[in-house]
């Protein structure tokens, strides 16, 4: 008996749970009036009625959920025009945010009947709804729907469908700029609207949860709207969904449907409201991204080290000389800092929105700064010394400007990092007046230089840190690493930018960078001055001259116009240029290959190579044999070679191809196809 009362007590809870997961949610499908004629469009709904606290999802549900479904089976002649949505709502869960509809929820359907309905009859719409229910729980539900309609006959119309269909927005034209993390929309202003939001009808494009922005300028309105990070690098061409402004009270006073195409015109620039709690709260994440600066992989090492000179030399400074040195410190911290906000505020001016870290979407810059930390990080291993060390870099200038050039130092560094808090801050700052701007800047570099600061004004804090001693040299050889991984990450980033042939040239400098540190560091063990060391240095600057000259963007452009078309290997293409007597220039090549990238530079890749391959109508194809390719591999047996790089010329009605040499010059493809 007391089994069964358990079995029972089981099942009646269970039973319980099972009755409050199941929300009494009601379905029905609804008719904009009973009555239909011939060729006559109408809206019918499926409406879902919720109780207080649920909700169900728009077509595109936010974060996380299930759009609503309905399968519709209409009677024979009957077709379905369009869908309509009323504009959604936002739920927010924790982190998350949702979009959709509590209370009642309709989705409408516009219907069209046929040519040559009879009168009174009844005809029956059926349909199918699925539909996914939340509350503190998730429920998946169904329902079978149905309605009847009477043809031939009038009727009133549903005030429900008509009060629904006023929420469905409007159409109105729009189009949208990019930023580096923002889509802007350009819409019509509504003048009592103090919010608004944007509800993408596409997944992925936007963060659901961050806030956005209203301005309004020459009486249009601009919607900022927060990139979603999966499509960051990525460029959309269209926007579409939903905008809904909001009044003062945050009740919807207008909605608009938008199919936005991108723009290329400049986007405007604002100045926010000036807001003092929002300013304390932006300085203060200033400062705390700027102290957190310190701890980033580019920046830690050369810090700590000056931080361990300073303390390890506090006994033989005096007070004052402390003080001042961690005040030059600063000011080139502040100097910085402040010289980048004016780049900032004036390209700002222009209508150029920029960021932090705007330098590295230039790629010269890139190689420049990924040279000089690998630079940093032979200097750290003791490859060689710039003076006595490297702390005291720059001290014969004058009197504290080796501490003056730290901090120039240190910001310079800095450039490829982003510590957290710094995109608040700084997205507040670029967004209001200059003098915020600078404000935010000046703050910033405050918080990078407090740690020089207090150890200058308040030695005593340097029993804190590890004594001097001969650990310091291994300590500093160590914190060369995280340099390497900076490096070898800028060199990542300048491949993504410019391809392979980036990469080639960033590989080659920092070899001869490699080889020019090591012959000056025998030059200081040995005490002798070479010849070869100065001229490996002159060699060194003038590649990386070239190098960074080659990567300008205008240079980019110049070459991308007068490149080879090149055409991806295949066998039966090649040999039908050849029976049409085309001359046919074919190289077999990989990324891995350095002969393959030194040959694609010095000798395919000139605008001179460009002009004679069209001026004799070389057609050309490229056999890619970085990865696996057994038709490529055959290629290469059929010539008797083994490996790349192959470079094979095929003259017009020749009976054999001729193979050129593996090392390539510009004159020697010229003298060939002007031979043959």
């Amino acid at each position: 008996m007391k089994r069964l009362l358990s079995l029972f007590s089981f099942f009646f809870v269970f039973f319980v749970f099972s009755a409050r997961a199941q929300a009494p949610i009601t379905a029905e499908l609804i008719a904009e009036k009973e009555g239909i004629f011939e060729s006559q469009e109408m809206y019918i709904a499926l409406k879902l009625t919720l109780p207080r606290g649920w909700h169900v999802y728009w077509k595109n549900s936010g974060d996380a959920g299930e759009p609503t479904e309905l399968k519709l089976k209409l009677p024979e002649g009957f077709v379905e025009v369009e869908r309509a949505y009323p504009f959604p709502e936002r739920f927010s869960i924790g982190t998350m945010t949702e979009y959709g509809y509590a209370r009642q929820a309709y989705l409408l359907i516009k219907i069209r009947s046929p040519e040559g309905l009879p009168p009174e009859e009844t005809v029956e719409i059926t349909g199918h709804a699925t539909w996914l229910a939340c509350k503190d729980e998730c429920v998946p539900m169904s329902a079978d729907v149905s309605l009847f309609l009477i043809t031939g006959i009038e009727s009133e119309a549903n005030s429900e469908i008509i009060k629904a269909l006023e929420n469905v927005p409007s159409f109105v034209e729009s189009y949208f700029f990019e930023t580096d993390t923002s889509f802007v929309l350009r819409l019509p202003n509504e003048d009592k609207a103090k919010t608004a939001y944007f509800f993408p009808a596409e997944t992925g494009e936007i963060v659901y949860a961050a806030p956005q922005l209203l301005k309004t300028k020459d009486g249009k309105a601009y919607l900022f709207a927060s990139k979603s990070s999966k499509i960051k690098g990525a460029s959309l061409q269209q926007l579409t969904g939903t905008v809904v402004f909001y009044n003062v009270q945050g009740e919807p006073i207008k909605s608009f449907d938008v199919k936005a195409e991108r723009t290329q015109d400049k986007l405007p620039v604002f100045d926010m409201p000036f807001v003092f709690k929002d300013f304390i709260i932006a300085l203060l994440f200033a400062f705390a991204g700027g102290f957190l600066l310190n701890l980033m992989p580019c920046v830690f090492p050369v810090l700590s080290l000056k931080a361990f000179t300073l303390v390890s030399s506090r006994a033989d400074k005096t007070d004052a000389e402390l003080r001042h040195e961690g005040l030059a410190y600063t000011g080139g911290v502040l100097v910085s800092f402040l010289c980048i906000g004016g780049v900032l505020v004036a390209l700002r001016s222009l209508g150029t929105e920029l960021g932090w870290g705007f330098q590295l979407q230039y790629p010269p810059f890139v190689l420049g700064l990924c040279l000089f930390i690998f630079f940093l990080g032979l200097l750290f291993s003791d490859v060689l010394t710039v003076g006595n060390n490297l702390s005291n870099l720059g001290s014969s200038l004058g009197r504290h400007w080796g501490a003056f050039g730290t901090g120039v130092l240190a910001v310079f560094v800095a450039t490829p990092c982003a510590a957290p808090f710094m995109g608040t801050a700084l997205g507040y700052g670029l967004m209001s007046p200059p003098s915020i701007t600078m404000s935010v800047f000046f703050v910033m570099g405050l918080g990078l230089s407090l740690p020089f600061l207090l150890l200058g004004f308040y030695p005593s804090l340097g029993r804190f840190l590890p004594k001097s001693g001969a650990w310091m040299i291994l300590f500093r050889r160590f914190l060369a690493f995280p340099l390497y991984a900076t490096a070898a990450w800028l060199l990542w980033v300048l491949a993504a930018q410019e391809g392979s042939g980036a990469l080639a040239i960033g590989l080659i400098c920092l070899v001869l960078i490699g080889l020019t540190a090591w012959l000056f560091g025998e030059m200081q063990t040995s005490g002798k001055r070479t010849v070869l060391g100065f001229i490996m240095a002159a060699l060194t600057i003038v590649f990386i001259g070239i190098g960074c000259y080659d990567l300008a963007p205008e240079n980019r452009a110049e070459k991308a116009s007068a490149e080879i078309k090149w055409q991806l290997y295949e066998t039966s293409a090649i040999q039908m240029y050849r029976k049409q007597g085309v001359p046919v220039f074919v190289k077999f090549s990989a990324r891995w290959c350095l002969t393959c990238l030194v040959n694609e530079k010095a000798a395919l890749s000139s605008s001179r190579i460009a002009e004679q391959f069209r001026k004799h109508g070389v057609i050309a194809f490229s056999g890619d044999w970085t990865t696996r390719n057994d038709e490529i591999t055959g290629a290469l047996e059929s010539f008797g070679r083994g490996g790349v790089p192959l470079y094979v010329y095929y003259a017009p009605y020749a009976h054999k191809p001729v193979i050129l040499p593996q090392i390539l010059t510009e004159n020697m493809v010229i003298e060939l196809l002007g031979d043959l």
